[in-house]
């Protein structure tokens, strides 16, 4: 029992922890933007139930659609570094190379499609969920 209440309150205090959130958005509502093409992202930290924007970072295009990149790997070296002290990134769209980029730096990809608001709401979820699953996961090797 006390293992169980240690592993609730590690996971309590785990989602209490501030993360930080790369979004790609064009107006800063919506997340309408793929990642290779964003110019601009927007940071965010999430504490919680609460977010609040930091900044907005910038970098080059490096993606023009199809097969045609511009800059190529460097262009999407660029982008990912401009993140990397980021958590998760939430786009609209992230090519699988650029999701492979993206977690070799250990950062999580969401594709999502509609506001920044609950995309950003979207991510606390699931994190919350992610954390009851390694409980639940734990639990269950306890047995």
């Amino acid at each position: 029992m006390d293992i169980e209440c240690t592993t609730l309150n590690e996971v309590e205090k785990q989602s209490s922890e501030k993360f930080k959130v790369a979004v790609t958005s064009t107006s800063g509502i919506l997340v309408d933007q793929h990642f290779g093409q964003a110019t601009d992202f927007m940071i965010f930290e999430i504490n919680g139930e609460d977010y609040k924007f930091l900044e907005t970072r910038s970098t080059k295009k490096y993606c023009n659609g199809g097969n045609k990149l511009n800059n190529g790997y460097r262009g999407k070296k660029e982008a990912i570094e401009t993140i990397s002290d980021c958590d998760a990134v939430l786009s609209m769209k992230i090519g699988l190379g650029a999701q492979k980029k993206l977690g070799e730096f250990g950062i999580e990809c969401v594709e999502y499609c509609y506001t920044v608001e609950r995309g950003l709401k979207y991510l606390q979820t699931m994190r919350k969920q992610k954390q009851m699953k390694k409980i639940s996961l734990h639990s269950t090797a306890l047995s």
